[in-house]
């Protein structure tokens, strides 16, 4: 009973782990891989004060609540990724790149392209970085620092959500402020432009070139994206442990 609660709890971060929650993946590799990490955890975990159920419906209950556990924990792994991604949605909407978008099947919308880069160049250096031994040392601090058998967090931790998906957008935001405020600036070179020559179709000419020079930018910005990562990392590893200690 004990290891099918810690396989409970893997499953839901296990499904949303970095590339495994890929839609490409099969289900059954991840289900595999959820059923190694728990028995590893479980080994692990030696002689507690573990709650048993007494009854089946007492026995899904409890299984129900891990599940929901480690999918809120896996939903913050995953919010993390993902303001590398608005990020890049965010200097693509200033560029005129929107429309240039493609359907990923993994979050099962419209991705932009430097949205897409941004999030490819963070998974790499993510890995680069053996960033995914401090996720399962997460994983596994998560049972001493929420027991099984807790159930659910407190409603005050719902601030604390709040303020994770804050912090996620002002991240993203200052993440591509550099390439939103030079492209403000054309925009307002391309104002002036237009009232000086007013033959100079704008919209035309500026197009291609804010998209230009978009990827310029972008192209400069890359190498300093490793230290801007390490201290996000860093960050959100202290906001998971946090809200992991605050949970009952």
């Amino acid at each position: 009973m004990v290891y099918l609660q810690v396989l409970a709890r893997m499953i839901g971060i296990v499904f949303f782990f970095p590339f495994f929650n890929w839609r490409g993946v099969p289900v059954l590799v991840r289900i595999w891989l959820a059923m190694i990490l728990a028995l590893l955890i479980f080994a692990s975990l030696g002689e507690g004060d573990y709650y048993y159920p007494t009854g089946g419906v007492e026995a899904v209950g409890v299984i129900l609540k891990e599940a929901l556990t480690g999918l809120t924990l896996g939903y913050l792994v995953m919010l993390f990724f993902s303001l590398f991604l608005a990020a890049g949605q965010f200097i693509d909407l200033k560029a005129g790149l929107l429309m240039a978008g493609e359907f990923n099947p993994q979050f099962g919308n419209q991705v932009t392209l430097t949205g897409q880069l941004y999030y490819l160049v963070a998974l790499i250096f993510y890995l680069t970085v053996n960033g995914h031994h401090y996720l399962l040392k997460a994983a596994a601090d998560s049972f001493n620092l929420i027991p099984l058998g807790t159930g659910l967090f407190k409603a005050e931790l719902t601030g604390g959500l709040v303020r994770i998906f804050g912090d996620i957008f002002v991240l993203a935001f200052q993440l591509s402020a550099p390439v939103i405020l030079v492209l403000l600036l054309v925009d307002f070179a391309l104002g002036l432009l237009a009232k000086t020559v007013p033959q100079i179709h704008v919209f035309i000419e500026g197009l291609p070139l804010k998209i230009a020079l978009s990827m310029v930018l972008v192209a400069i910005l890359l190498p300093f994206m490793g230290g801007a990562f390490e201290s996000l990392m860093d960050n959100f590893s202290t906001q998971l442990y946090d809200f992991m200690q605050g949970w009952f």
